[in-house]
């Protein structure tokens, strides 16, 4: 199963980022219309289609605003 965070869009394809670090490209075809980078994609081991986990994904964003916070106090 690939899984991780959109770190960018080029040339129709998503660019995964996942827990290893490594980048995986996923034609923007198999991701959901409203994806953007930084959301969190699993991919569905049946269908093949991703989906957005948006409770990793609200996680991890309310991590970057954190540190982001320490950052700058």
């Amino acid at each position: 199963m690939i899984c991780g965070f959109i770190s960018r869009f080029e040339d129709g394809f998503a660019i995964l980022e996942q827990n290893d670090r490594t980048h995986t490209k996923i034609s923007r075809s198999r991701i959901p219309a409203f994806a953007r980078p930084g959301d969190f994609l699993e991919e569905d081991m049946n269908t093949k289609e991703f989906r957005v986990d948006f409770t990793i994904t609200e996680m991890r964003r309310q991590e970057v605003l954190r540190l982001a916070d320490m950052l700058f106090e």
